[in-house]
């Protein structure tokens, strides 16, 4: 790996293998994918994944869980230009384009570059508010599957906003390099569901993001080339608003109520439905990192770099858990329901006024009795030990 930008990111009104993991919740990262790196990260992006069956939800045979398989993001065209068919991802074709070759011929598709090395990308991962990936958690399948695929279209949108507004072909021209607009974009998207493990072995938490990987770029002539990847993190931020306002859109437009300009600065949207109570509850990773900084600055007595902030972020990873899905949903709603408890019983210490007041908006699973339901706006049952 060698580039990196993180943004957080703000939420503007809707007009429409790197080994490190942002301290932020809500942050998006661009990372460049060095030509040695480009297969094996390849290899590791298919190895989680598994063509669902029915039934299945992304099991293996052994009954771990595993991710969706990769979905192209480029134009028809353009795949079929390189002998790809389908919107699907093969392993052995995004191997090959990673590694800089024709999925076909297996010749290269691209001239050397500074380095010797023809192969590589950009990983561009776009993460969801905590309070979605909460919500996605404990849903049922059917509200699985709709608030991953409005993650999944604000992705494309955003990745094809990038297509149209960000210049990451590198050329020359009269002597001076000129960045110009690419035709299309060899990207493809990789959604996972959850963060790594934690420290204390407990299963881990929910965190709805998406791999993209830009392989190359299609110049105005055809020609396959390089992504350019220094315009890519200029754009981090412009482009990661955008996707947060498609999603933001999505959701709206399916029934959650949009809770605009929360964290740090205003930047960022939540779902109303989902304390804060809650979102903290599944929110181990953050603060296992945070409490690692911590432990850097009493040590040394002084604030991190940025290199040895993706030390400590890298020493305390761990490898995500192969689980049966069944044993990851228990212990998902069981972390919601002493959060229910904890919260019923904070409620029942208030006077009868203060609960029918400032706390009756909402109490994350259950909700008290007249408020509306995530199930009733949002047209199907999300978790709630009341069912």
């Amino acid at each position: 790996m060698h580039g990196r930008a993180d943004t957080a990111i703000a939420v503007p009104k809707f007009v429409g293998r790197s080994r490190v993991l942002a301290v932020s919740r809500y942050v998006m990262t661009a990372q460049s994918i060095d030509a040695s790196s480009g297969g094996g990260y390849a290899r590791y992006l298919e190895g989680k994944t598994l063509a669902p069956e029915p039934g299945s939800y992304y099991l293996t045979p052994e009954g771990e869980p595993q991710q969706p398989p990769g979905v192209w993001l480029a134009a028809p065209d353009t795949l079929a230009s390189l002998g790809i068919d389908g919107k699907r991802v093969d392993g052995p074709d995004f191997v090959a384009l990673m590694e800089g070759r024709h999925p076909a011929s297996g010749g290269w598709l691209r001239r050397e570059g500074a380095g010797g090395g023809r192969g590589g990308g950009i990983d561009v991962t776009m993460s969801a508010p905590k309070s979605v990936s909460v919500a996605w958690a404990l849903s049922d399948e059917e509200g699985r599957w709709w608030i991953a695929a409005a993650h999944s279209r604000a992705v494309a949108e955003a990745v094809a906003y990038m297509r149209e507004q960000v210049p990451v072909v590198r050329g020359r021209r009269d002597g001076q390099v000129i960045e110009e607009h690419a035709r299309d974009l060899l990207a493809a998207e990789y959604r996972h569901t959850t963060a790594r493990g934690v420290e204390d072995g407990r299963l881990p938490d929910p965190h709805l993001h998406s791999h993209v990987v830009i392989t190359s770029a299609i110049r105005e002539d055809g020609r396959v080339v390089a992504v350019a990847s220094r315009p890519v993190f200029r754009a981090a931020r412009e482009v990661g608003a955008f996707y947060r306002s498609a999603l933001a859109a999505e959701l709206a437009e399916m029934g959650f109520r949009i809770e605009p300009r929360t964290g740090r600065h205003g930047r960022y949207f939540e779902l109303a439905e989902i304390d804060d109570g809650l979102k903290d509850a599944f929110s181990r990773r953050s603060r296992e990192v945070a409490h690692a900084i911590e432990r850097f600055r009493a040590k040394f007595a002084r604030a991190h770099e940025r290199g040895e902030l993706r030390r400590v972020k890298r020493d305390t990873r761990r490898a995500k858990r192969p689980i049966d899905r069944g044993d990851l949903d228990r212990a998902w709603r069981q972390i919601a329901e002493r959060h229910a408890r904890e919260r019923e019983q904070a409620d029942r210490d208030l006077s009868h006024d203060t609960l029918h007041g400032e706390h009756a908006r909402g109490a994350g699973v259950r909700l008290p009795d007249g408020t509306i339901s995530l199930a009733r706006i949002c047209r199907w049952r999300i978790w709630s030990s009341n069912v």
